[in-house]
């Protein structure tokens, strides 16, 4: 799925909001501005900027389902390097982001916190989980997507490079149907691949192929 698939009322609101927040910006004035003035100002910023993260979430969810899927996609993306807090803030689209990097901790992701406070920065030491980890019950449950589809993008990620059983899939989706829902992640783009496109992987087996491959 690319950003030209997702439903164009969350990019107009999304650009809408952000023009606002221009525009107020542009019409505050330079010279006397006063402490009361700036405190009208800085309230109806402070909830054009609420609008922009809730319209940007809208497109995340599209694009990828929950925040924790976004953030696990993009500290895979940037594995090894150290990630500022307020890239995650904006990959999420919450504010409670950090408590959705502690889950991925307590899930086996070894993400590390760069110093203190609310500001410091993150990075993803290993690209991949332990692969008794990853095949656990354990990660299964803990897969709480609201839509089938949600669920497995999710679960493939935390997967990837593995490949994973049929069985364990249809678990996650939580549905008879969930093959539908696999073949229309193939065709938004996600690199799902079986044993024919790749004679490693066993029969009844997927694979999230490569992180770097994600829909673009």
């Amino acid at each position: 799925m690319t950003l030209t698939d997702t439903p164009g009322h969350h990019l107009d609101d999304l650009e809408q909001r952000l023009e606002e927040a221009l525009r107020l910006v542009r019409n505050t004035p330079r010279t006397d501005l006063t402490a009361i003035r700036w405190l009208e100002t800085a309230a109806k910023l402070g909830d054009l900027l609420a609008g922009v993260r809730e319209a940007s979430a809208e497109i995340r969810q599209e694009l990828l389902g929950g925040a924790r899927t976004a953030l696990l996609a993009y500290l895979r993306q940037h594995v090894g390097e150290t990630v500022p807090a307020h890239e995650l803030e904006g990959v999420s689209g919450i504010r409670e982001w950090a408590r959705r990097v502690r889950e991925l901790r307590a899930m086996g992701w070894a993400i590390d916190c760069l110093g203190a406070g609310q500001e410091a920065p993150y990075c993803l030491s290993d690209d991949h989980l332990d692969e008794t980890v990853a095949l656990s019950d354990e990660l299964i449950s803990g897969i709480k997507g609201a839509k089938p589809r949600e669920r497995l993008i999710e679960y493939l990620l935390h997967l990837s490079p593995w490949p994973v059983a049929a069985s364990q899939l249809e678990r996650v989706a939580g549905v008879p149907t969930w093959r539908d829902d696999l073949r229309a992640l193939v065709r938004e783009g996600w690199l799902i691949q079986s044993r024919d496109d790749d004679p490693s992987i066993p029969p009844g087996f997927y694979r999230l192929a490569r992180i770097e491959d994600l829909p673009g």
